[in-house]
């Protein structure tokens, strides 16, 4: 035959005797086994609990009783008056259930209350046990009035906090003459969650290290000078064609240089674009020219079409040195001789394209994704399946979908469009359409700005409590883009600016892959980690000091 759970035996012991005091009211065991809540918000959660645990099979019911009998034994011998001033959380009920399966009485305090109502509410009780945050107890202890409360009953003294310093301790030994036990602060659900993320950051770290083998800082920071170089004089040689731009003395608005060079209107956002740079970068000046706008002048450019193929030479050089697929490159050479052609409606624009840099980077990236990606399906507990959604406007990361054919196939739902639920793990590519998908998803506008700090709260919205955001984002600029990519495509930000962006939407923990410092960061290409808060969870151990 089943047996009865030992916390229901217990409040059927307590019969007609008070289990739960709150507020003045007296509720009793017979009448929590009844389903009789108290008032206020600890409990609530006391007559919850004792609700569940009564559903609970035999099998079950002894193993959330082992941790119920360990608060016993720290509790000692009856009779027990255990008032409990703590706010709300699972180790405050798990004390509180200690004391019902001892056969003691809880007395429900208010930690809001003023430290002169506190130790009344403790005399009044004539209570054997107190426990409360360290940092309540503090200041109770020090109270000018504390030696006019009969405190005489009081046995034991449990505090939930960080290391207390000894001169704290002995002074509330000596002020309430009672032994104390010093409870850390218990473990939470986020601190386990951060540690699994650190955890599955640095197995990232090292699956991806491979491919960092043989790439200096050096190496990096000189392609990174002859493509931008060649980059910039594509752009310029491409406008000076048309007649413009070609003289210092001479300034420009920047209405009479799209009409001059025939920009449709479809590639003014492009070329608006291309201005801004050469001006930033100094191959052309910008002044102010009040009322008609910015005046460009124009700089020295390459004379001739074999003078930008010569600017091409180092950078494919300095590429082709073990960096990444000659496809990539060739593909922005190619694109920078069409560009007269595209501007002005001659040809059509081909679809935009990754960043050259993320070609070398994409290894190394990848890796790391799908490390985390598997790291993630491999600490989901459920109930339901890990969901994954999976905002990538070029086809998806394979390294992703290998992570996550190695788990039980009901086990994941991968997604590549919202479904307006929440997910577990979001990953996006900081790009105008991820994050117009994503805003979509969230606000129903999608608007993408290329600011992180519009977007990323929208990509968070669309995640649960506790689950992970991966994002890939442009942490350098990348001007190849103004030749491949999208008119409108997301600008890059500081590491750090992302980071700001991410800990403002309501994700306490980021991480960085590669971190500062190494020549794979150097790309200007970054993988961000980062959890989305959640709800604490219990923990803790008991350490004594004895009073006199």
């Amino acid at each position: 035959m089943p047996t009865t759970p030992a916390l229901v035996s217990a409040l059927r012991e307590l019969g007609d005797r008070p289990a739960v005091v709150a507020d003045g009211r007296a509720i009793s065991g017979i009448g929590l086994l009844l389903g009789v809540s108290p008032p206020g918000g600890l409990p609530r959660a006391l007559a919850r609990r004792v609700a569940e645990h009564a559903a609970l099979p035999p099998a079950a019911a002894r193993a959330a009783e082992q941790r119920l009998r360990y608060w016993a034994g720290v509790l000692g011998t009856p009779p027990i008056r255990h008032t409990v001033l703590h706010p709300v959380t699972d180790l405050a009920v798990d004390l509180a259930l200690a004391t019902l399966l001892a056969g003691g009485t809880v007395h429900c305090g208010d930690p809001e209350q003023r430290p002169e109502q506190q130790l009344e509410a403790v005399a009044a009780a004539r209570a054997t046990h107190l426990s409360l945050p360290s940092a309540l107890l503090w200041p109770l202890s020090r109270q000018p009035g504390l030696t006019a409360h009969d405190l005489g009953a009081l046995r034991l003294v449990l505090h939930v906090g960080p290391e207390p310093r000894q001169e704290d301790v002995y002074a509330a030994v000596d002020a309430l003459g009672a032994v104390l036990a010093h409870v850390r602060a218990p473990d939470s659900n986020a601190e386990a969650a951060d540690r699994r993320l650190r955890a599955d950051a640095e197995s990232a770290t090292a699956a991806a290290w491979k491919h960092g083998i043989g790439i200096t800082a050096a190496h990096v920071r000189d392609f990174g000078a002859h493509l931008d170089r060649a980059v910039l004089a594509a752009l310029l040689h491409t406008l000076q064609q048309s007649g413009v731009l070609t003289d210092p003395a001479r300034g420009y608005p920047e209405a009479e240089i799209l009409a001059t060079a025939m920009v449709t209107p479809a590639q003014r956002p492009r070329v608006a674009r291309w201005l801004d740079a050469l001006a930033r970068h100094g191959l052309i000046t910008r002044q102010d020219g009040g009322a008609q706008g910015p005046l460009f002048h124009g700089g020295p450019g390459p004379s001739a079409a074999a003078d930008v193929r010569d600017t091409w030479r180092p950078a494919v050089e300095t590429w082709a040195d073990g960096l990444g697929p000659a496809a990539a490159l060739t593909r922005v050479r190619r694109d920078a001789l069409r560009l007269p052609r595209v501007i002005t409606g001659q040809e059509a624009p081909r679809p935009a394209a990754a960043p050259v840099r993320r070609a070398a980077a994409r290894g190394y990236l990848g890796t790391a994704l799908g490390a985390l990606v598997r790291g993630s399906a491999e600490a989901h507990q459920g109930p339901g399946p890990l969901r994954v959604l999976e905002l990538d406007p070029e086809g998806g990361e394979p390294a992703v979908a290998r992570a996550l054919t190695g788990r039980p196939r009901q086990a994941v739902e991968h997604h590549t469009a919202p479904d307006g639920e929440r997910y577990d793990v979001v990953i996006a590519t900081a790009t105008a359409t991820a994050t117009a998908t994503a805003t979509s998803a969230a606000t129903g506008t999608g608007v993408a700005t290329g600011e992180p700090e519009q977007e990323i709260p929208a990509l968070v919205r669309l995640l649960a409590p506790g689950g992970r955001l991966l994002l890939l984002a442009p942490t350098a600029e990348q001007l190849d883009l103004l030749i491949t990519g999208d008119a409108h495509c997301s600008t890059a930000r500081p590491a750090e600016q992302w980071q700001a962006a991410l800990t403002a939407a309501g994700c306490p923990t980021v991480l960085t892959l590669p971190e500062d410092g190494h020549p794979m960061a150097l790309l200007g290409q970054r993988l961000f980690a980062a959890r989305v808060g959640q709800r604490a969870a219990p923990g803790g151990g008991a350490g004594y000091a004895q009073g006199s």
